[in-house]
């Protein structure tokens, strides 16, 4: 079945219930574990005028120690639940992201690299007006993953 699992966090309760998902499917199946987080940039660079009241550089600087905070507790979650798992923060790098990559690319860029056999993510399941301005990466997920998904529903 699954030998490469990856898994996608943004410290939502609902991405938490997806690496809870992971790792019982990683410890049932053996299956080797990355938990992966993006750290999404692009808002920050793009936004006009911005720079006048933030230090766009200590912004993203703050945004990916965070991701790595983040990682590294989902790490031990793992950990905790007796299953190793690496990590990986996906990001631009410093380099302005010309593309206007979404997350959900990012995601599937990164399950691509590490050969995952199936990507678990959260879903929200938001409808409506909701959906239309927060976005969905589950929903993006679904449309352009060429891997198998897992999608755990948030409560």
């Amino acid at each position: 079945m699954y030998k490469r699992i990856l898994v996608a966090v943004d410290d939502s309760a609902t991405s938490n219930a997806a690496l809870a998902e992971a790792i019982t499917l990683a410890k049932t199946l053996g299956a080797a574990l990355r938990i992966v987080h993006v750290a999404d940039e692009a808002p920050i660079r793009h936004a006009v005028g911005l720079e006048a009241v933030l230090d766009v550089s200590q912004a993203e600087k703050a945004m990916r120690d965070a991701g790595k905070a983040l990682l590294e507790t989902a790490a031990r979650t793992a950990a905790d639940a007796g299953v190793q798992a690496d990590t990986a923060l996906l990001e631009a790098d410093g380099q302005l992201d010309t593309s206007h990559r979404r997350v959900a690319e990012w995601i599937i860029e990164g399950a691509t690299a590490w050969q995952a056999d199936v990507i678990v993510a959260g879903t929200h399941g938001r409808r409506g007006f909701a959906r239309l301005f927060v976005g969905n990466v589950a929903e993006d997920l679904v449309r352009l993953a060429t891997t198998s998904l897992v999608l755990v529903r948030g409560k």
